[in-house]
């Protein structure tokens, strides 16, 4: 070992270009090598590294002097955009406005690119938009064995059409009406020559009105909504379209039909298609002012828009799943009317609900799971500003305002229930929780009892939140055993009537109404055996059941 020679490294050089041209050996030295010193051409020496891509140089100081000059470009940069700049004249002004008109239509116009560019070659003859739509969405194959309906007679189609402006468009105004009556005259003048969009608004209007009517599964009323349903879909390839506002109001309409008959189509999935449609052109940000839209398109426009938001927040917090898309980028006003005893006020005062809801459920279910500092003051705060929002409900009809004060009652109960911000309720919220839900109870009671009420208008969804209240009752009576037992009792026993009713209409609520009969009377047993042991212990300790959080379940 110790004979074996030394382990020389050699370190390849790259020869000038001058070097290389004579042929001559090259020493590489740098500024210049030995040759061109000697031969008086220093200045000339273009060694063989530089020769390479800027940025991927082999000599070390190369690649320095190659930073160093991009550093030195950044600076000068930054320095001008630093500089004071003259105020802008009145056509830079002009410029600069012209140029946001031109991107609000650029946003609007992003759904048309992808069907209008030169390497977009249409669908399929079996495959569109609509089609995987309704196929992502579609629950059951029920609507295929169904025939096609025909258009009613016109006094009946009349009734079904003023059912459903009076006690469904209140709310959920996604129609022009004079557009829609207009086309229901088109229609039934001609209907193998009407719009397309006017054929399945008009046989999803009847659908809506008459599903809205219909008291068992199996009732006639159920199977001609369907029928209508069918007849609409026909037209769904043209309607259903991902780039244009008509094929978000169509889209609204099947949702609030799979909200009454959820055994055809899943709510969820549609109004996610609505509101990636409505995303994509651009309803959720207002053009500006210049664009001199006029203004009945701009007031459908948000109402459009406030229908898919109304529906994804309600939706949402029903099933308990996030949003589709956040409050930060919505930048829309409310329509007109917000103020005024019009059609559209009792719309636009549950628009101004659905933002309130929106704002706290987010805050409280999406954003981690950090506890609040101080809870008790952030639903106060909320809990005032429901208040308020109750103080100032515009004249509308009665059967409206029952429904929108269900709501009121669900949301103040929703509120202070355990999430993951608030993980444990203090005695105030389990009492706020308590009186509302006795609230939710008898109101809704009475409503289905009322023969006044017998065209109120109640849905799948309306089912899940009587469940979710009825639990919340329950985990309040576990958790303050000392509030009162007979109005607590005929709560439950209102909980119950109106899941019995429903289940009429819906099979599946007969897992819920089953289920919270069952936990409802173990709470009671438990109270029952607590007031006897506290008789018995003349004012001992009495203990209290855990119950447990029973307040959230997940539903499919």
């Amino acid at each position: 070992m110790a004979d074996a020679p030394l382990l020389r490294v050699s370190r390849p050089v790259s020869a000038c270009s001058r070097c290389r041209s004579a042929k001559v050996k090259c020493d590489g030295k740098l500024p210049a090598c030995t040759a061109c010193e000697r031969a008086g051409k220093a200045t000339e020496c273009n060694g063989g590294n530089d020769q390479f891509a800027r940025g991927k140089e082999r000599s070390y100081v190369a690649s320095l002097e190659s930073k160093l000059e991009k550093l030195e470009k950044r600076l000068a940069a930054l320095q001008d955009a630093c500089a004071p700049s003259a105020p802008p004249t009145p056509d830079h002004r002009h410029r600069n406005k012209q140029q946001k008109v031109d991107d609000d239509g650029e946003v609007e116009d992003l759904g048309h690119q992808c069907r209008h560019s030169r390497y977009f070659y249409g669908f399929a003859p079996d495959l569109s938009f609509s089609r995987i739509a309704l196929r992502a969405s579609s629950v059951s194959r029920i609507l295929n064995s169904k025939p096609r309906a025909r258009l009613p007679p016109r006094h009946t189609a009349t009734r079904l059409v003023q059912h459903y402006f009076d006690k469904i468009f209140a709310t959920m105004p996604c129609v022009n009406e004079t557009s829609f009556f207009g086309a229901l005259e088109a229609v039934y003048r001609d209907e193998a020559g009407a719009h397309p969009f006017d054929i399945f608004c008009v046989y999803m209007v009847l659908a809506v009105g008459t599903m809205s009517l219909s008291k068992s599964q199996d009732s006639a009323a159920a199977h001609n909504a369907a029928c209508f349903v069918k007849s609409a879909l026909e037209h769904a390839d043209t309607v259903i379209t991902p780039s244009d506002l008509k094929g978000v109001q169509a889209t609204l309409l099947l949702v609030q039909y799979s909200m009454l008959e959820p055994a055809h189509f899943n709510s969820w999935y549609l109004i996610g298609v609505a509101s990636r449609i409505m995303i994509d052109i651009g309803l959720h940000q207002e053009p500006l002012k210049v664009s001199k839209r006029r203004s009945a398109e701009m007031d459908l426009r948000r109402r459009v828009f406030y229908c898919v938001y109304t529906l994804d927040r309600s939706i949402s917090m029903v099933l308990q799943r996030p949003f589709t898309f956040s409050d930060d980028s919505v930048l829309v006003s409310l329509p007109k009317g917000v103020n005024t005893p019009t059609p559209m006020a009792a719309a636009t005062h549950l628009f101004r609900l659905r933002k309130l809801q929106s704002e706290w459920y987010q805050s409280l279910h999406l954003s981690g799971s950090d506890p609040l500092p101080n809870p008790t003051e952030y639903i106060s705060h909320h809990t005032q500003l429901l208040h308020q929002w109750k103080d100032n409900i515009p004249p509308m009809s009665p059967s409206t305002r029952d429904w929108l004060l269900l709501e009121w009652h669900y949301l103040l109960i929703y509120l202070p229930a355990p999430s993951p911000k608030i993980p444990r309720c203090s005695s105030d919220a389990l009492q706020q929780i308590y009186t509302h839900s006795l609230s939710y109870s008898f109101s809704f009671r009475a409503i289905l009892t009322e023969a006044v009420n017998s065209g109120f208008v109640y849905t799948y969804h309306d089912a899940l939140r009587t469940y979710f209240v009825g639990s919340n009752l329950l985990h309040s009576m576990t958790l303050l055993p000392g509030l009162g037992d007979e109005k607590a009792e005929s709560a439950i026993e209102g909980i119950i009537f109106v899941l019995t009713q429903m289940m009429v209409r819906w099979p599946e609520v007969e897992a819920l109404r089953d289920k919270f009969r069952n936990e409802a009377g173990y709470v009671l047993q438990r109270r029952r055996q607590q007031r006897e042991m506290e008789w018995e212990r003349l004012g001992g300790h009495v203990a209290t059941a855990d119950f447990g959080n029973i307040a959230f379940y997940r539903y499919a």
